[in-house]
């Protein structure tokens, strides 16, 4: 018999658990979207209080899919640059250190809560080049782990819109001044879901509510030196990868709706030269 951890996660370092279960889903699905290989094995050996995990189930397509593009993002990047640095900024339960196959020539640094590294490395067997950072990305504690010489992506899933808007683009900022060149790459989503996090069942369940939402003009306005590479919809993503295809039209209907269009998109920026 598979032995268990107790893992006690609350607030938005819970959310890592509903992201784990998507991944989980997907992995067991006859025509999987990410096929994330590590996730039935560890959400398997938790042992947790489930917070309602089900009600996320609609969320699936959308969370796997974002998965996938930072994914690609990443692989891009190492392909690239594999002597680079990888920021993988509240990275929760996610395997994809493991996903992508980080080469041992990079630096790879995971960042997020302490609760939730504890659980991170009770639960993953990472590679010696896979660096484990305990703190809150509003501190100052983990910029310690970061080369300043290296190339460097940071990755943000799922994180951004959890904190206040003035620590999201001192995080950003420091990056971009903080980093020779790279990129950086993260979701963000609609203002009107931060409206609707205050009163869904789930985010109350949790404890938890978004904070920050996209503006363009407005982080544009802030981080000048920034180049755009990518601006992807997460909607339409799921309209082309929805595996229940006679779904798909449906969605794509809906889909010209601009608050759906917007509700989550996925962005690159160029750092440097």
């Amino acid at each position: 018999m598979t032995s268990t951890e107790r893992v006690e996660l609350h607030g938005a370092a819970a959310t890592t658990l509903m992201t784990l279960f998507l991944h989980r889903l997907d992995a067991r699905a006859r025509r999987p979207i990410l096929g994330d290989p590590y996730a039935e094995d560890v959400y398997d050996r938790i042992d947790h209080d489930v917070h309602g995990l089900w009600q996320a189930t609609g969320d699936a397509t959308a969370i796997v899919c974002r998965a996938a593009v930072l994914d690609r993002w990443t692989r891009e990047f190492l392909a690239g640059d594999p002597d680079g640095q990888v920021l993988h900024l509240g990275c929760g339960l996610d395997s994809r250190p493991l996903r992508v196959g980080a080469p041992p020539s990079c630096r790879w640094v995971d960042v997020d809560q302490p609760e939730v590294i504890d659980a991170r490395t009770r639960l993953y067997d990472l590679p010696a080049h896979v660096v484990q950072v305990a703190g809150s990305l509003t501190g100052d504690d983990w910029w310690d782990a970061v080369d300043p010489e290296r190339p460097t992506l940071a990755v943000a899933e799922g994180v951004f819109m959890y904190l206040p808007p003035r620590a999201v683009h001192a995080t950003v900022e420091r990056i971009a001044s903080g980093t020779p060149r790279g990129e950086i790459a993260f979701d963000a989503v609609a203002p009107w879901t931060v409206a609707v996090t205050h009163w869904a069942p789930f985010f109350r369940a949790l404890g938890t509510t978004f904070d920050w939402a996209w503006d363009p003009a407005d982080f544009a306005d802030r981080h000048p030196d920034l180049f755009a590479r990518d601006d992807v919809s997460i909607y339409d993503e799921v309209i082309l990868r929805e595996p229940r295809i006679w779904l798909r039209p449906l969605l794509a209907t809906a889909g010209l709706l601009p608050a759906l269009q917007d509700s989550m998109r996925l962005h690159r920026f160029t750092v440097g030269p």
